[in-house]
């Protein structure tokens, strides 16, 4: 990086879209993964300037913010401040419980919840952990000794506005909620890993699938499940 550059991050990767604005939206160029005061700004083609970014690596530089993509054989730097506020999604896997047992739903979600922070704990002391809370009765923070032993932070989601989600989702942290009604089960747990104006974004267990659902319905199926969430 030249001095000008502060500060490169890697990161859990996720998704963006770039902004309505006036004028060519452009991204300056990758040189080997790096950007420079010599690199050049390159017009973004009409033909993906519309679609999903991903984006793995976060860097200061020259006072600015910059977002670094690769899509195809394109690879290069977004500003930040081209970047819509109002669309995330993180790069989750989803993945499917193999039984339809619920410890096994509940065990799956944080099963997805832990990869995402790049814990590989093995699926089986998982659902041991989830067994003997069950037997507990309490609530998702009660599986807090569970997220801080693998991540090493925790976040109590309980009753939270929709604002306090996005702001944790922004933070690049997926979230564990239970829900009612959804799938016409009483109770499950999902992991929700993005939002845009109207719709969260979410990786269901019983499924196997990301799915999105829209936020007034999120907020129905959230209130039947008590206003439960955690995250890390």
């Amino acid at each position: 990086m030249e001095k000008t550059t502060i500060a490169n991050e890697k990161t859990n990767r996720f998704f963006v879209r770039l902004r309505r604005i006036p004028g060519e939206h452009w991204y300056l160029a990758s040189e080997n993964g790096k950007i420079t005061n010599s690199s050049q700004k390159i017009k973004i083609p009409e033909d993906i300037k519309t679609q999903d970014f991903l984006i793995d690596q976060i860097s200061f530089f020259n006072k600015q913010i910059w977002y670094h993509f690769t899509r195809d054989d394109i690879a290069g730097w977004l500003p930040k401040r081209n970047i819509r506020k109002t669309f995330r999604r993180l790069d989750v896997p989803p993945k499917k419980q193999p039984t339809q047992a619920d410890v096994d739903n509940q065990a799956t979600a944080f099963s997805i919840l832990l990869e995402s922070a790049g814990i590989q704990a093995p699926y089986d002391d998982i659902k041991q952990v989830v067994e003997k809370w069950q037997a507990t009765g309490s609530g998702l923070v009660g599986l807090n000794s569970l997220v801080i032993s693998k991540t090493h932070s925790i976040r109590d989601l309980n009753h939270v506005n929709l604002r306090q989600i996005d702001k944790q989702l922004l933070r690049r942290r997926p979230i564990v909620m239970r829900v009612g009604g959804l799938n016409n089960l009483k109770s499950s747990l999902i992991v929700l890993t993005g939002f845009n104006r109207k719709l969260y974004f979410y990786n269901d267990p019983w499924t196997g699938k990301l799915e999105s659902v829209s936020q007034n319905h999120l907020k129905k199926h959230w209130l039947r499940g008590n206003f439960e969430a955690i995250s890390y």
